[in-house]
């Protein structure tokens, strides 16, 4: 029943019972009641949304939550996509470095620890040492010698998050090239572009199939067929209700630690122009004086007006993005030696013999674990947006299916929250139980902390369109698509 699988804390109190006037009993409520009962709640989170978003400064974060229900797979450990692809992969060179440099990470954890024992750490999660790797896993009870314990039932990833191996990586390729071991640099060099590859393939979400069980979250919210025709309705809905803020307030912000193209492919289907550092047309460059840009109509200065252009957002990609590739050939239009390629011309020319496409030059940037290598552009530059965002006076900012497992970033938030009118709103699939850093956020008691979480208030699908406020009548605008569909399809 959703309303024990679900909160809303505001300042550490939980307010949903009040919300929804659920009396202690609430398996003694028909389905119609808690239908009406969840819609009044609905309504509550839509006021108060609307309260924040017609604040002049608004910024959201988006986390591996809000691509979930689209194939993506989490990148906190070693996903098995990527496990699969390396260990699996013609070059046996490329699998044993990628055990070799692993089981260095793990010495510590695993020197002492017996093959198959089941750990349970602070949270509840379950791990263990399968001979090889210290992983998560699934457990089962069994009685040994009279005792009941907990055995290894499945074991899952690779307990070593991704991006920590990455930055692991290239700490060594910086001591391989100072210490001019070519053999190592070339092996090294080779075991990161065999990882950004199998990321490439894994971030893809054009590409990916979305698991049986969200499809029946879909299916429950009753977009089943138009997911069918549109993988991307969801950030579309949010997008809708997003820009239907007045003009006169200063653009939204949307940042995200995701590397695939949801937001992008959403931004295409619905016509919404997006600033995000890069300049040009045929050669997409990093300029990152694009971001102090915005759009008006022509014309409209002469008379001492200005009218923005509707329909337009700054985007940040706080940990870079699939299709950002570094560029060798430095001039006067590529400065930072940064470019954007499609998706599709990156495939091609990887599997063009003619081209010296590298999947190692993809910029994937790795999460802060050690806050030294996020220095260089453009995440210096990303991260000083993100700062700068979010600490502005009457400032708030949604984080949406953001786990909190960024350091960096966590601390800009902390930083922010020192600032009297910051609010954040956090919407989370998993409990505050299941995430130190979200139960800490929650254990403050803020009256400026509001947390959502669990499978409905806490859902991505939840947000983008039930919670999401209307400011204007969108059906309008709906029904000029709806028109033009049907003449087109003629």
């Amino acid at each position: 029943m959703f309303v024990e699988d679900n909160n809303i804390y505001i300042g550490g109190t939980n307010v949903l019972p009040e919300w929804g006037k659920y009396p202690n009993d609430v398996k003694s409520l028909s389905e119609d009641e808690l239908r009406e009962k969840r819609s009044n709640v609905i309504e509550r989170i839509q006021n108060m949304f609307r309260d924040y978003l017609e604040l002049d400064n608004v910024s959201f974060l988006f986390g591996t939550g809000s691509s979930i229900h689209l194939g993506a797979a989490s990148i906190q450990n070693i996903p098995f996509a990527v496990e699969d692809d390396i260990l699996d992969g013609k070059d046996k060179d490329i699998a044993n470095d990628f055990k070799v440099y692993i089981q260095k990470m793990q010495k510590n954890v695993t020197k002492e620890l017996e093959e198959d024992k089941v750990i349970t750490n602070s949270y509840g999660w379950k791990y263990a040492y399968d001979g090889e790797f210290y992983r998560n896993c699934d457990v089962k009870k069994r009685t040994v010698k009279g005792k009941e314990v907990e055995v290894v039932d499945e074991y899952g990833e690779i307990e070593v998050p991704l991006e920590s191996l990455l930055n692991y990586l290239i700490a060594n390729l910086y001591v391989a090239e100072a210490e001019q071991d070519n053999d190592k640099v070339a092996r090294l060099s080779k075991l990161i572009s065999a990882i950004k590859k199998a990321m490439f393939n894994l971030c893809d979400v054009h590409l990916r199939t979305t698991s049986g069980r969200d499809l029946e979250r879909i299916k429950a919210k009753g977009y089943e067929d138009l997911f069918k025709k549109d993988k991307y309705i969801f950030h579309e809905k949010f997008l809708k209700s997003l820009l239907q803020r007045p003009l006169n307030l200063k653009r939204a912000n949307i940042f995200t630690s995701n590397y695939d193209l949801a937001f992008e492919y959403a931004f295409d289907n619905i016509g919404v122009k997006y600033i995000d550092g890069f300049s040009g047309f045929h050669h997409r460059y990093f300029k990152p004086e694009t971001f102090g840009y915005d759009i008006f109509y022509p014309g409209s200065t002469t008379s001492g007006k200005v009218q923005r252009i509707e329909k337009v957002v700054r985007y940040f990609k706080l940990h870079g993005s699939i299709t950002w590739v570094k560029d060798h050939d430095l001039n006067a239009s590529n400065v930072y030696g940064i470019k954007e390629l499609p998706i599709d011309l990156i495939k091609e020319k990887s599997k063009d013999s003619s081209e010296s496409f590298d999947y190692g030059d993809l910029m994937i940037y790795p999460s802060a674990v050690k806050k030294a290598y996020t220095l260089d552009l453009p995440y210096s530059e990303l991260v000083r947006q993100f700062s700068g965002a979010i600490s502005q006076p009457q400032s708030v900012l949604f984080a949406i299916g953001y786990s909190f497992c960024d350091e960096h970033f966590n601390d800009i938030i902390y930083q922010a929250l020192s600032n009297p009118s910051f609010t954040l709103i956090i919407v989370n699939f998993q409990k505050s139980e299941k995430s130190q850093e979200i139960k800490r956020l929650r254990d403050l008691k803020d009256p400026r902390i509001i947390i959502l979480e669990g499978n409905d208030f806490g859902d991505f699908l939840t947000f983008s369109t039930e919670m999401m406020p209307t400011f204007t009548d969108a059906s309008s605008s709906d029904e000029v698509i709806k028109t033009l569909e049907t003449l087109l399809n003629k």
